[in-house]
């Protein structure tokens, strides 16, 4: 019991102090996206895009389909609100940064 009581205590403090990405589901793309959030547009059971700010820091939103059958199409797993996108992003145009997000973090592809 009391191990259970600890566990749980220890996930709510990772949650305040985590600094990684989490995710919001929205059901539309919001006017202002901030930089440690992954927006999902949809609903619960069914997310069409997700949307965030490019990690570089140029500030560009990068939209990523969802929907199966669609290319090109990215995969999200959330644990606890916690991201992980399959496959990496590589920006073909401004920036052109590549990346992965791996439980809520970036991972930079090394060109």
């Amino acid at each position: 019991m009391i191990f259970t009581l600890i566990k749980k205590v220890a996930a709510c403090f990772r949650r305040i102090f985590y600094k990684g990405y989490k995710v919001e589901i929205v059901e539309g793309e919001p006017e202002y996206v901030d930089d440690k959030i992954i927006y999902l547009i949809g609903d619960v059971d069914f997310h069409a895009i997700a949307v965030m700010l490019c990690p570089c820091g140029c500030k560009s939103k990068i939209h990523l389909n969802l929907i199966p059958g669609n290319k090109p199409t990215w995969s999200i797993m959330l644990r606890d609100k916690v991201p992980t996108i399959n496959p990496s992003v590589w920006r073909k145009v401004g920036c052109h940064s590549h990346f992965f997000v791996r439980s809520g973090q970036i991972v930079w592809v090394k060109s």
